[in-house]
């Protein structure tokens, strides 16, 4: 990466996948991983915001909001719809329309499912 002049998007993108590795190294000791979540840039300042999990307890609460869900996967699972695979991350109980979190294989990005919707792939793949 050649010297940055102004910090936008792209230099905000670059540096967080740059960081998360780093910060991931040092939080694996202690048994935490690091994801980036979000960022602000001025162009001249940047603040960059990483979420750490404890994995033990985040698989458990996973496990837990599939069965509250009556999911019959859980994090970890992958699907394919729309002839694209995703991968599901995770539940949020609190989105009661579309509360499977997964990304997509292909470029990364978070999209929102339908538990019904997820199941129909299950028993289809």
């Amino acid at each position: 990466m050649a010297k940055i002049t102004t910090i936008g998007r792209a230099e905000c993108r670059e540096l967080s996948a740059e960081l998360v590795p780093i910060i991931g190294e040092a939080l694996a000791k202690y048994g935490l991983t690091a994801h980036g979540k979000s960022g602000r840039y001025e162009g001249h300042s940047a603040a960059l915001t990483f979420e750490i999990t404890v994995d033990a307890l985040a698989e458990a609460k996973a496990s837990h909001d599939a069965d509250m869900l009556d999911a019959n996967f859980g994090a970890g699972h992958t699907f394919v719809a729309r002839g694209e695979t995703y991968t599901v991350t995770g539940f949020d109980l609190r989105r009661r329309k579309y509360p499977v979190t997964a990304i997509k294989d292909s470029n990364g990005k978070l999209y929102k499912f339908a538990v019904e919707a997820v199941k129909r792939h299950v028993s289809n793949g």
